[in-house]
């Protein structure tokens, strides 16, 4: 398990686990907004990465071009504690 914090919250991740970052966030409550529902296109979910590592950029985002420190939770899941901000 590693710990994400978000929003003056910290939360329990299995960077083991088959879902997203996003889909683990919203089981514990985080209020992500994700208008593509986790399909990677709409970039609701984007998130701006403090400090931390995540999984390698999928394909989608690197389409996306995203600008550095920037990601889209539906498409990572942490390797360690990680310190994050929602974009929108």
């Amino acid at each position: 398990m590693v710990t994400i914090h978000l929003n003056g919250k910290n939360y329990q991740i299995d960077e083991n686990a088959e879902e997203s970052l996003m889909q683990q966030l919203k089981k514990q409550g985080a209020e992500i907004v994700a208008a593509c529902n986790g399909a990677g296109i709409c970039q609701t979910c984007a998130i701006n990465v403090k400090s931390g590592e995540l999984t390698d950029k999928t394909d989608t985002e690197e389409m996306m071009d995203l600008p550095e420190g920037q990601r889209l939770s539906c498409q990572c899941k942490p390797k360690t504690d990680c310190d994050i901000d929602l974009i929108y």
